[in-house]
């Protein structure tokens, strides 16, 4: 998935205030004892703004558990693409059995309801559903 992270100048402007109020904070003397040394970015990487967008740029990711991508439904919804069994409408013999086809992110780690989904369809392939 591309995110577009950083494509428009005002979110580069506003991280870059950002990381460089951070930078500030290190040398305030509540935060000074707590801090031994930053790792990154660099002073090089924090001498221009050119030069913090490419350190941005290489290090801005997210850690959100991409899902919902295929939704699963019925074949009369135009947004589903796989039923409950995770059959793609309109193919055979092929499935997707992952975090993509939730219809709707739910509101806790998707590891677990990943594996209850690939579990169940496991059972139906194994049924021959």
């Amino acid at each position: 998935m591309d995110y577009n992270y950083l494509q428009e100048e005002f979110d580069r402007d506003r991280l870059r205030k950002g990381i460089r109020k951070v930078v500030e904070l290190e040398s305030h003397p509540a935060l000074k004892a707590l801090i031994n040394e930053r790792i990154t970015p660099t002073d090089e990487e924090l001498a221009s703004d050119e030069a913090l967008n490419l350190w941005m740029l290489k290090n801005v990711g997210t850690s959100h558990h991409i899902s919902c991508t295929c939704k699963m439904g019925p074949a009369d919804d135009p947004m589903a693409v796989v039923d409950q069994h995770g059959k793609i409408h309109g193919l055979q013999n092929i499935r997707v059995v992952d975090a993509s086809i939730m219809p709707d992110c739910i509101r806790a780690n998707t590891n677990a309801t990943t594996i209850m989904i690939a579990e169940k369809i496991a059972d139906y392939v194994i049924e021959g559903k």
